[in-house]
Parts: structure tokens; C-alpha cells; sequence
């Protein structure tokens, strides 16, 4: 049996909660004993502690992963909140996939998986239009979860994604639900079935809605909670 080295976490649209799952996965595969990394490439919307910009993401992962000394777990951080290929443009600092190749291959060295978060949607330019999220994916040569939400109109946005990811080549393990409520109507309910059945896709998480959940997310009463409807062995085999 082939075990990945790494995973690349892309989600149907912004704010679906890529980080939280990206987090929650780093946290579920270190409880097992399973040496996980979180990796976020291509950072924009960066915040600032004083002179210093921080990539929110990454910290973010700080709350389940304590990084090494001089280790890298962003490559490029971006001040405004653009679509990457703008958001290097303006800072007159293109994005190099040479440079994220380098820093994902010495963080595949040191660890046994690196969880890789995506910008964005799968469609995101990183260059330009010729080189985008899906170009860097197959640079990196590692398949993809897409993480979706449970809400209205997550049969298309997961459709979409599901099947330009299947245009451009990608190998997709499975979709995570994020946000699901604890009484769900009987629409979301059926989305978990059509979901699979429109995609062909398994679906291989239910993540649970939780209120505050980025400000929870180092209290390990939330995290178990957040990767009890996970199925890590789907992921990492």
C-alpha cells in the first residue's frame, strides 16, 4: 500500500472553510501519530502585529502545530485581499511555483504528509491565465480534496469544481462538507446523496457547524468534534 506524501485542500469558492479544515486534518493525522504539516503557499489578505505581516491562515494552523526553526509554511503573503495574480502584480512580486515547489519538497523531507491549502477557489490565477492553481497542482503531482458547504447552492459550486478539476487533469480523493448543521433541513440532507451522484465523487467528511469556530479551534473539545465525520483512512492510505 502507496502512502501520499501530500494533499492539496482546494475548496469550491472562498470563505468555505478551507483553513479550518486544513487545521482540523493537521491536528486529526498528528493525533494518530502521523506526522502532518500544514503548507499555504499563496497567502493574501495579510495581517499586521506591529511592522510585521502575518499570514492569518498560518496562524491559524498555529493553534494545532507548533512550527520548527526556520520552517517555511507560506511562501508568498500579499497585503490586499485579491485574487493572487493581482495581488502579485500590484506588489511587483510574481509568484515563482519554483520557489513553492522547493519549500513543499523540503517540508515533504522533513514530515511524513504536507496538507497544502489552496487561494481561493480551483480556478484561481496564480500567473496569469495560463498558469493557475491547477498548473501548480500538477506541478506538485498529488491529488486534491475539494471542500464544499452544506448550504443552498453547493450542488452546482461543487459540481463546477468537481468537474473543471476533472478537465484539467486532477486526481480528486474526495469532498469534505463543511459547516453542516446539527438539524439540518431535509434539502441539505439530500445534498449529501446528489452530491455524490452528480460528481461521482465520494464524499468523505461531514464537518459539523460550530459558532466561533476559527476562535475555537485550539480547544480540543471543538477539534474533536470538527474530525469525528472524517474518514482519514480515505485520505491517507
Amino acid at each position: 500500500m502507496i502512502c501520499l506524501s501530500g494533499i492539496f485542500i482546494t475548496g469550491t469558492s472562498s470563505n468555505v472553510g478551507k483553513t479550518v479544515i486544513t487545521t482540523c486534518l493537521t491536528y486529526a493525522f498528528r493525533k494518530r501519530n502521523i506526522d502532518a504539516v500544514p503548507y499555504k503557499p499563496v497567502q493574501c489578505g495579510a495581517i499586521t502585529e506591529g511592522e510585521q505581516w502575518l499570514a492569518p491562515d498560518v496562524e491559524l494552523y498555529r493553534k494545532v502545530y507548533n512550527p520548527k526553526e526556520n520552517e517555511q509554511l507560506n511562501s508568498f503573503l500579499y497585503e490586499p485581499r485579491f485574487s493572487p495574480h493581482f495581488a502579485a502584480q500590484l506588489a511587483d512580486a510574481p509568484i515563482d511555483p519554483q520557489v513553492i515547489k522547493s519549500n513543499y519538497h523540503a517540508l515533504q523531507e522533513g514530515h511524513e504528509l504536507v496538507l497544502i491549502e489552496g487561494a481561493g477557489g480551483l480556478a484561481v490565477p496564480l500567473i496569469d491565465e495560463q498558469y493557475g492553481t491547477p498548473e501548480l497542482i500538477k506541478d506538485l503531482d498529488i491529488p486534491i480534496v475539494i471542500v464544499t458547504q452544506a448550504s443552498v447552492g453547493t450542488l452546482n459550486a461543487t459540481a463546477l469544481t468537481a468537474h473543471y478539476a476533472q478537465s484539467k487533469g486532477l486526481n480528486i480523493i474526495g469532498i469534505i462538507i463543511n459547516g453542516y448543521p446539527d438539524n439540518p433541513t431535509e434539502g441539505i440532507k439530500d445534498n449529501l446523496t446528489m452530491i455524490e451522484k452528480v460528481t461521482g465523487i465520494p464524499v468523505i467528511g461531514i464537518v459539523p457547524q460550530i459558532a466561533d469556530v476559527e476562535a475555537r479551534l485550539g480547544e480540543e473539545e471543538v477539534l474533536e468534534k470538527l474530525i469525528g465525520g472524517i474518514d482519514l483512512d480515505k485520505l491517507y492510505y
